[in-house]
């Protein structure tokens, strides 16, 4: 009996096992984790409390109101240990996130290294969580994260596979990001659960001069962005185009990064 239940919870797509996770409980950086700021001495931290809120558990967060008024944070990386992805079948990744922003809409980025480069799966713009103020200390309270969810790894997923999470503070005088709670699943997909890859149909490919996407996914704000391998935007098109010029790019490798605002997905090309 349990061998059958166990193979319907597979066939059904509801069978899953955990791969990587981070909740960043500690009081410190945990093992493997780095972080990197090309900007200014200031850094991800990991903790309960910071200079601008405190978090209902521990967490990773960029404090950009303690960098002060003069510094500027546009590429500050917290950066995971290598993950051997390279025999995980379907391998998704999950979050928490929460954004407070002052003025401009301070960005999280989040990037994975395909074994070749950095790309990015992830971007939010603006405010997210549910902040409170504690007024006798004048500083904020998190109160509930918003949560990225089944954000699908398989074209990324190699022997040398890492996660980055990036704030931008847009040149603000911001308050800062919080991260928690970082999963990697791998599981069956069952019939009822196709992600938007699996909804995107790119071709041809190899391409030569017109590519053609055929999605429902595609809306006027979305962008199709063409990356080369390592890692640098080339081409974007905003919105669905009945085909997309890319004569002009040179013979090579290519991914077609699509961003319809809620997921971004990936599609490898070659031109010829």
């Amino acid at each position: 009996m349990k061998k059958q239940i166990l193979f319907f919870l597979i066939t059904c797509g509801f069978y899953n096992a955990q791969v990587f996770s981070e909740n960043f409980n500690g009081a410190v950086l945990p093992s493997g984790w780095t972080t990197n700021n090309p900007d200014t001495v200031y850094n991800w931290e990991v903790g309960t409390v910071s200079g601008f809120a405190s978090f209902p558990s521990g967490a990773a967060f960029f404090d950009d109101d303690n960098a002060g008024p003069n510094s500027v944070n546009t590429n500050a990386r917290l950066i995971s240990p290598v993950i051997n992805l390279s025999a995980v079948s379907n391998p998704k990744l999950s979050f928490k996130y929460a954004n407070q922003i002052y003025e401009l809409n301070s960005t999280l980025k989040v990037e994975v290294f395909n074994g070749t480069s950095w790309v990015q799966i992830f971007a939010s713009s603006g405010a997210s969580g549910t902040w409170i103020i504690d007024l006798s200390t004048l500083s904020y309270i998190l109160t509930a994260y918003s949560l990225a969810g089944s954000i699908n790894l398989a074209p990324y997923a190699n022997a040398n596979f890492q996660l980055r999470f990036i704030y931008d503070d847009a040149g603000d005088y911001s308050f800062g990001v919080a991260v928690d709670d970082v999963v990697i699943t791998s599981g069956v997909l069952g019939t009822s659960e196709v992600s938007l890859a699996d909804k995107i149909q790119v071709y041809p490919n190899p391409v030569q001069d017109y590519l053609y996407i055929q999605s429902d996914n595609l809306k006027f704000d979305s962008e199709v962005a063409v990356v080369d391998m390592a890692g640098r935007k080339v081409k974007s098109f905003i919105g669905a185009h009945e085909r997309y010029d890319l004569s002009d790019l040179q013979k090579g490798y290519y991914f077609i990064r699509i961003d319809n605002k809620k997921e971004i997905t990936s599609k490898k090309i070659r031109k010829e």
